[in-house]
């Protein structure tokens, strides 16, 4: 019996000394990283993502990108991370913790995490990138295993995918010496994961574990199983650096959310250690403008949609009906909001702008320069598509779907927008159909909005069809200015003609010299007016 005793005796005091070496590690951790001014102000910056059923998107993104730009200038001690997530697109997670890395290594900013519930799926993705991660009791992390819709049903990916996520979250994981295994069971349910001697080991068939004979083997994550971690395991397997606890604290005001600046005892984190010590700490949360809150609104996929629609419909119109200035102004605008939602992100490419004014190009060599039989016009409008829907996917361009590394994790979210873009295209040809039979044809539907002009009937003096009875070499006198086109006056009556050359003002005697398809073409006669 006292054998026993001294045993569990020497293990509670080797567990202490070892949680009390991590705490000092810790707070010289913290210390080296997080200088703050001791008998000045201390500046906090604050950033949330999710509201428990919040996913990540590209709102996210532009959120997070403007919020470290802003911080960037005003220069906090550290920045506070708050994560109540389920996930999200994987890729926009990918592009979140570069941004937090980036602003940590090169700015030396760094960012702690505060798992407040969720850290799931691509949110675990984003905790791993920051420098260190706090979680409160309930909090959890981990199951990303990457997923896609096929046929409306969610399926599993390849392997090749789930590979490359694992080595992806390993790499983050060991970026800030957290070990790479625990994240890479996260990604991968058929890997098994035990806890040997001490040790964090992968075994590769279940046939290894140590079950029967001591020391026995301590399962972190059991085959067919993602690992996800409570609170209590990410502080045992070094996933998290601070378990924070419960405790009553100042309320948050109405006021100071709006205001966006609390003082820093009203947040949890500030009641752990070396986080407490801090003196005239003041939390300033990142608001967004009104202008970042409209590009949001326009990277919605219905609103995305709705614009590729805007810019068919309205040019067909346009095209269809000259003189429409409605859709004419639709389609431009529709044209100006893509450019705008695109770039608000920084995802223009080369690529896409070449597309677009190469397809722009034949379309208008087609109409006005070199007619083809339609050949240059179906070319450029395939470019010319093609750029619009690479515009039309904000998180990023062409060139990163032929990037090896990003490809499986883009695949996901580019057939996700794809098929709403699909979708708006099709809508958009049925509205042409509709248009064409129904409202064309009958033009005075749309006489309304046409800038009208004076029409010259044939009894006024007009007639389309010259007569053959004029001959080349007969004068005339242009009625209207020939640039080149225009009217020219013969024997009292108006005719269709266009200028050999050069312009032609109105008054100025011109020449018969042959005629065309019903018009006469002319040259002006030198030195008469």
């Amino acid at each position: 019996m006292p054998v026993y005793f001294c045993s569990f005796f020497l293990m509670v005091l080797f567990s202490f000394l070892q949680l009390s070496i991590f705490a000092n590690d810790l707070e010289l951790k913290l210390k080296n990283h997080i200088p703050f001014h001791p008998h000045q102000p201390n500046t906090i910056g604050y950033l949330s993502i999710g509201d428990h059923e919040e996913s990540i998107n590209e709102a996210t993104w532009l959120y997070i990108k403007k919020g470290l730009d802003n911080y960037k200038k005003l220069r906090p001690i550290f920045i506070i991370l708050e994560l109540n997530t389920p996930g999200g697109e994987l890729f926009i997670a990918q592009k979140i913790s570069d941004a937090l890395k980036e602003i940590d290594i090169q700015e030396q900013i760094p960012v702690v995490a505060v798992i407040n519930n969720w850290a799931i799926s691509a949110g675990a993705m984003v905790a791993y990138s920051c420098r260190f991660i706090a979680t409160v009791k309930d909090g959890s992390m981990g199951a990303a295993e990457p997923i896609v819709m096929q046929g409306g049903q969610i399926q599993n990916t390849s392997e090749k995918i789930t590979s490359a996520l694992r080595t992806d979250f390993a790499s983050r994981a060991a970026f800030f010496d957290r070990n790479p295994l625990i994240a890479e069971a996260m990604v991968d349910k058929e890997m098994i994961l035990v806890q040997r001697e001490g040790k964090v080991v992968s075994l590769h068939q279940e046939s290894q574990l140590r079950l029967s004979h001591a020391p026995i083997d301590r399962i972190i994550s059991a085959k067919g199983k993602l690992l996800t971690l409570d609170a209590q395991k990410m502080m045992t397997y070094g996933v998290a650096d601070l378990l924070l606890t419960p405790r009553p604290l100042p309320q948050i005001t109405a006021e100071q959310k709006q205001k966006g600046s609390w003082n820093a005892k009203q947040m949890l984190l500030f009641t752990a250690p070396f986080f407490s010590s801090i003196p005239n700490a003041t939390v300033q949360a990142y608001q967004m403008d009104l202008t970042s809150k409209f590009f949001i609104f326009l990277l919605h996929p219905v609103v995305s949609s709705l614009l590729l629609m805007g810019l068919i419909v309205g040019a067909y119109l346009e095209l269809s009906a000259p003189g429409l200035s409605f859709p004419g102004f639709i389609a431009s605008f529709s044209l100006f909001l893509i450019f705008l939602s695109h770039f608000s992100l920084e995802g223009g490419g080369l690529i896409e702008i070449i597309l677009l004014i190469l397809g722009f190009s034949l379309i208008l060599i087609e109409f006005f320069l070199f007619p083809t039989g339609m050949v240059f016009f179906s070319i450029g409008l395939v470019f010319f598509i093609i750029a619009i829907f690479s515009l039309l996917l904000p998180a990023f361009h062409l060139s990163d779907v032929y990037d090896q590394g990003l490809l499986p994790n883009v695949a996901p979210l580019l057939l996700k927008r794809v098929s709403w873009l699909l979708a708006a295209l099709l809508l958009s040809f049925l509205f042409i159909i509709f248009f064409s039979r129904y409202l064309l044809k009958n033009r005075t539907v749309l006489h309304r909005f046409v800038l009208q002009g004076e029409e010259q009937e044939a009894s006024k003096g007009f007639r389309a069809n010259p007569s053959s009875s004029f001959a080349a070499g007969q004068e005339a006198t242009a009625f209207t200015d020939l640039k080149p086109s225009g009217k020219v006056q013969i024997e009292g009556k108006l005719y269709e003609a266009i200028s050999d050359s050069s312009f032609i003002a109105a008054g100025q005697k011109v020449k018969v010299l042959r005629r065309e398809a019903g018009t006469f073409i002319v040259t002006a006669i030198t030195g008469e007016f």
